[in-house]
């Protein structure tokens, strides 16, 4: 059996990882981060239009605001952040299963924390805090791997 490298041994590899063709682990965070913050915007944006404007049902304004994010998350991460080589019938599926995670986890945060006083706009930030870091393991080293 082989050895199991540790998390620290692996991160350490990749930073120093010559002749790659995709971005390094640091040049990926940083995209990941700028491509959350686009997405971020259009979640929110769409979010508080249609509940603060045009006063949709909130689990409705989560669920849309949450549909825009992916689109735009799905196009920069697969060919920005990580330059994924492999084709949309291989990441797409992944990335549709944790999308299905992410919108649960998110609507069942939002909801509940806004029925404990929260402010909604405040409950969707936690949601996408809590969300982030799993997400960007998840598209690294299973999604967007190739």
């Amino acid at each position: 059996m082989a050895p199991v490298a540790s998390p620290v041994t692996v991160l350490a590899a990749e930073v120093a990882e010559p002749g790659a063709t995709r971005p390094s682990l640091v040049e990926s965070l940083v995209r990941f981060c700028i491509t959350g913050l686009s997405s971020l915007a259009a979640d929110f944006g769409l979010l508080a239009l249609l509940h603060s404007v045009a006063h949709a049902p909130l689990a409705v304004a989560t669920f849309l605001g949450s549909v825009a994010a992916v689109l735009v998350n799905y196009t920069l991460n697969r060919n920005w952040s990580f330059q994924a080589q492999a084709g949309h019938g291989s990441t797409l599926p992944r990335y549709a299963f944790m999308v299905a995670v992410n919108v649960g986890s998110t609507l069942l945060i939002v909801l509940v924390l806004t029925d404990l006083g929260l402010y909604y706009l405040v409950s969707k930030l936690v949601a996408v805090a809590i969300n982030a870091g799993t997400n960007f393991l998840a598209a690294r080293y299973w999604i967007f791997r190739y």
